[in-house]
């Protein structure tokens, strides 16, 4: 059963922050991303986390790399005792493929993190397993059309000829919510699949991936269900496209940082 996911229905899940609230009501959202050469990836999904309203956005940086002194609105951990004293984890953008990677979703699931957004070499990890590792109902995949194809152990075409019957598979395999990037975007639940009526081909880019990982999770890190924090971000990220367009832009000219500048304008147009 395919659902469709409106511009109404994010406008009603938006997150409100009350005029008493601080800054512990958005939650403390951890980013395991970005690498030397990669960081790029990282500072898109911690700020992302950040535009939406995660209160604390913590980068891992357990070699000390990350340039903190050019980004100084994000914490750095350089080591972590217990994944569950964060809201909400998002792994995956921007790393160097390593069995790190691996631990480190094992880890989460032997804690009980419920709250986790896996994307790219996250994703590519899991692909490499010669053993399926099942992971949480409430988790979320975002993959695109290749990194699905690698899941799934098929080729990129037979993706392409069933994006539908292909998420549902990836979902039913991995046992999570699967949104399947492109056009349209579908998001698949073990009852259920949504489909954006947002986004056109301008986030063909990269960056624009690392952009949407983060935007789940800053809602995740307040407490929004992971169905909801999946469908509502993927519709604000097609909202901004579309109004990329709309303004007389070319499809080709849209980059992730262009995504960021329209997060806040985007909030507040959809509340209105």
């Amino acid at each position: 059963m395919i659902r469709l996911y409106s511009v109404a229905k994010a406008s009603r899940a938006l997150p409100v922050r009350l005029s008493k609230q601080n800054k512990t009501h958005g939650g403390n959202c951890l980013i395991i991303a970005g690498s030397p050469g990669k960081w790029g990836a990282g500072i898109f999904t911690a700020e992302a986390a950040y535009r939406v309203g995660a209160g604390y956005v913590s980068v891992y940086d357990p070699k000390k790399k990350f340039p903190i002194a050019k980004h100084p609105d994000f914490l750095t951990i350089h080591k972590i005792s217990h994944f569950s004293e964060y809201a909400c984890v998002a792994l995956g953008p921007g790393l160097d493929s390593s069995t790190r990677i691996i631990r480190i979703i094992r880890q989460l699931i032997r804690e009980k993190v419920t709250a986790v957004v896996l994307d790219a070499e996250a994703i590519n990890c899991l692909a490499k397993q010669r053993k399926i590792i099942q992971l949480p109902s409430t988790w979320i995949l975002t993959p695109h059309e290749g990194e699905l194809a690698r899941l799934l152990q098929v080729t990129g075409d037979k993706i392409r000829k069933n994006r539908l019957k292909a998420v549902q598979q990836a979902q039913k395999k991995m046992g999570c919510i699967v949104v399947l990037k492109g056009a349209p975007t579908f998001i698949a639940t073990e009852k259920t699949v949504w489909q954006s009526v947002t986004g056109n081909s301008s986030l063909a880019k990269a960056g624009t991936g690392d952009v949407l990982t983060g935007m789940i999770a800053g809602f995740l890190s307040q407490k929004i269900d992971s169905v909801e924090a999946a469908c509502l971000a993927t519709c604000l990220h097609g909202m901004m496209a579309d109004s990329w367009i709309q303004e007389g832009n070319d499809h080709l000219s849209l980059m992730a940082s262009d995504l960021l500048k329209r997060i806040p304008r985007t909030l507040k147009s959809i509340r209105e």
